[in-house]
């Protein structure tokens, strides 16, 4: 039986166990950054303020214009 291939096995079992315990640190960690970002853009949109203006108080079509009645003296 030959020991040193069962210590490899052992050791590759360690390395890929601390790697993967560093992968899903990483990952929490992005997901909290993430979280973070998120809760302090809350409502900022990526989109045009509304034009408020005169043309917001103007109606949005004219009616038909009549033209001046002349003044009666």
């Amino acid at each position: 039986m030959n020991l040193s291939d069962h210590h490899t096995t052992l050791d590759l079992r360690r390395l890929d166990e601390a790697r993967l315990g560093r992968e899903l640190e990483h990952r929490r960690l992005r997901a909290e950054r993430v979280a973070e970002i998120a809760d302090a853009a809350e409502g900022v949109t990526d989109a045009a303020p509304t034009r408020r203006g005169i043309r917001a108080l103007l109606p949005r079509r004219l009616g038909p214009l009549t033209p001046p009645r002349p003044a009666v003296s």
